[in-house]
């Protein structure tokens, strides 16, 4: 049974990079109407093109932020299902940590208060693997303790909280993903909080060699945003209720295996520039999949390789001033 099809699902931050995707995979399930709700500071508009194309499925587009809780509980009087991507990220929150308590915790309060509120019937919504911090063990599986040290791993940790307190109290349905290193089409390749692929990226455009930290060793477990997206839908699909999952692909990446992918994918022929600070704050990363596999159904299905060629692809398409 399609749950989804003929439904009316909210995406929060949904024209961002992972947002604008779980647009485009709902539209696979035929809902009745989207709504796309985001503040523009991140996300673009022209992330939604290709869903703003399809003309079987309304799709609103809203203009507002989470920490506007008025807004909020309006917008969610006739929603069905709530998918929720709208945050700031690790780097942003330690600059500034006082913004990452207005959005990441009182924005997501504010929404999960809403959405109790207007009997939405669950709430699929972004965590982090920054919970866990440094990895005691690999492959690190749900039950691994928190160890975080970052002021956006406390963030998300204060959230997992709530949502399972507010399940306890109120039947609040939810689930919780802790992804690990997203990356693909759409991620912003101008933000002052770039992330690693966008930042290599620009350097080779610039025609200047990519910087390494440290010796490369540190490692990362990519997921292609398209398959956090699928998982997103899965999870809101699935029976499953008050529950966290693991979303990586379960294969661990070094810094430098990385850099010699997009190397050889670009052709750039420039070696490395390797500098001593590192600012990695998790030096290794992999994840179990095993329990999203066995209750979601998912497996991610874009190796690194493809899914850096994938996002090179979209970079020569994509100026870097309209990005």
């Amino acid at each position: 049974m399609n749950l989804i099809k003929g439904s009316t699902v909210l995406v929060t931050g949904g024209a961002g990079t992972i947002g604008s995707h779980i647009v485009d995979e709902l539209l696979i399930e035929e809902p009745e109407k989207i709504i796309v709700f985001d503040n523009f500071s991140e996300g673009k508009k022209d992330n939604l093109e290709v869903a703003l194309s399809q003309n079987n499925t309304q799709i609103s587009i809203i203009e507002s932020d989470i920490r506007n809780r008025e807004d909020l509980d309006l917008i969610c009087k006739d929603v069905d299902y709530v998918f929720h991507e709208a945050s700031i990220l690790l780097l942003e929150s330690t600059v500034e940590p006082q913004k990452a308590i207005d959005v990441n915790v009182q924005g997501t309060f504010n929404l999960f208060q809403a959405c109790i509120k207007n009997g939405v019937k669950k709430i699929v919504w972004a965590s982090s693997a920054s919970v866990f911090g440094d990895p005691l063990e690999l492959p690190v599986d749900e039950n691994h303790p928190f160890n975080n040290v970052t002021f956006y791993g406390a963030t998300k940790v204060a959230c997992e909280q709530f949502a399972k307190s507010l399940y306890h109290q109120h039947g609040m349905r939810q689930i919780g993903l802790r992804y690990y290193n997203v990356y693909g089409p759409r991620q912003g390749i101008k933000g002052a909080y770039a992330q690693i692929l966008p930042r290599w990226f620009d350097q080779i455009e610039k025609l200047q060699p990519i910087t390494i930290y440290s010796d490369g060793s540190q490692s990362m477990d990519l997921i292609f945003v398209k398959d956090i997206a699928r998982a997103n839908v899965l999870a809101l699909k699935s029976e499953v209720d008050d529950d966290f999952f693991n979303i990586g692909s379960g294969v661990e990446t070094t810094v430098k295996e990385l850099a010699e992918i997009i190397l050889d994918v670009t052709g750039f022929n420039k070696p490395p520039i390797f500098e001593p600070h590192d600012v990695n704050l998790v030096k290794r990363r992999r994840c179990s999949t095993v329990k999203a596999q066995k209750l979601l159904g998912f497996t991610s299905m874009v190796d690194v390789r493809e899914g850096v060629r994938k996002y090179a692809e979209w970079r020569t398409r994509k100026s870097p001033v309209s990005s």
